[in-house]
């Protein structure tokens, strides 16, 4: 048989370097940024005499959650990356390829990862029985980033919900609670006390719309119609960019353009938005259980976590998710709050903007209420 000649120019590698460091080196920055967040809270609250850091077993069970997360659904997705390849190479074997070279170039010009990705664990009803439960994790981290992350000086919230898109939502997950053990927040402002004018109007829209545009294309991808259509990849991408809209948004928009200074209505409203998420997750978890079930049964439906790296990679986070949303719910039930007791008076290391959270005879330390 007489193969055709590895075509000019497309096998340099050259592309592929680009592509694949690119995206490990967005991985690592913005990780390495949150990490130096995180200790460099730490060791405020160390150095202080008049506070003391949250207990420290639960700061360490997230460390340890945050590093399991990382480590196991990154070795799925590596062993991903490889099966790709060798089914690739497999199936272009028409090429007069050497033996000695990688021909990483070549195999990503004609492989759309993410796309190729998605489809793996999201075609085949079990498989997708362990799949759409990451769209219900998803936008919990979104509502706790902007309900509590914002209010505990936490700004660049957009940082960890990239994180959880591009690495895993479990490591993100697990990054920004540790962040809130380490993050006092602000007490009440004066002027909210004062104020009359109440406004129904304020970002929990944007997350009851992320949340919507969340739950509903999970839902749809649920349906094999969507599996080989065109439309699957603007149904699924619809998910990712609805989920940074509101992050990005209190990135780059003042904040004086957020209404969100009357507290008690945007607890109540989240406490509605929460309600929505679980009920709209669990309308989607129904469905495709439904699903999975009749295809494939009880042990189908849990052996398809194993059936292909990429599927894997999205269940075991799915698997971390669930582990580490009980043991937040354990802590939180148990009173225990860790900076929840605390107040934060000098330089916001989140936003990095001088901040005054209480009287300045305080003298700018972190004072415990």
């Amino acid at each position: 048989m007489n193969k055709r000649p590895v075509p000019a120019g497309a096998d340099t590698n050259t592309r592929a370097y680009l592509i694949f460091f690119s995206y490990l080196g967005t991985c690592a920055l913005l990780t390495a940024y949150v990490v130096q967040k995180l200790l460099k809270n730490y060791v405020v609250l160390s150095k202080s005499t008049t506070a003391r850091p949250p207990p420290r077993r639960h700061v360490l069970l997230f460390i340890s959650l945050a590093a399991g997360s990382l480590l196991t659904t990154w070795y799925y997705m590596m062993r991903y990356f490889k099966v790709s390849y060798q089914v690739w190479l497999m199936w272009r074997s028409y090429y007069d390829f050497s033996d000695d070279q990688n021909h990483w170039g070549l195999w990503l010009r004609d492989t759309s990862l993410f796309k190729e990705a998605w489809e793996i664990a999201i075609v085949g009803n079990a498989r997708y029985w362990w799949t759409q439960q990451i769209f219900f994790f998803a936008c919990a981290l979104g509502l706790v980033l902007e309900q509590k992350g914002v209010r505990r000086g936490i700004r660049h919230t957009w940082v960890f919900m990239v994180i959880g898109q591009l690495v895993s939502i479990s490591f993100a997950t697990n990054l920004f609670l540790i962040a809130l053990l380490l993050s006092p927040p602000a007490p009440p402002s004066p002027s909210v006390a004062s104020s009359s004018k109440r406004s129904w109007l304020g970002p929990w829209l944007i997350n009851f719309a992320a949340i919507i545009a969340t739950e509903y294309p999970a839902y749809l991808l649920a349906d094999d119609v969507y599996w080989h259509s065109k439309n699957f990849l603007p149904v699924l991408l619809l998910p990712h960019l609805a989920l940074l809209v509101l992050p990005l948004a209190r990135a780059i928009v003042p904040a004086r353009y957020f209404p969100d200074d009357d507290v008690e209505f945007m607890e109540r409203a989240y406490k509605y938005l929460w309600g929505v998420t679980i009920f709209a997750g669990f309308l989607v978890y129904r469905h495709v259980t439904g699903l999975a079930y009749n295809y494939a049964g009880i042990v189908g439906m849990i052996n398809a976590i194993l059936e292909h790296p990429a599927v894997s990679s999205v269940g075991f986070d799915v698997v971390f998710c669930w582990i580490t949303w009980f043991f937040w719910w354990r802590i939180q039930k148990q009173g225990v709050a860790g900076v929840e007791e605390y107040e934060k008076e000098e330089d916001d290391s989140w936003s990095g903007a001088a901040t005054t959270t209480a009287g300045a005879s305080d003298g700018g330390v972190l004072r415990r209420r």
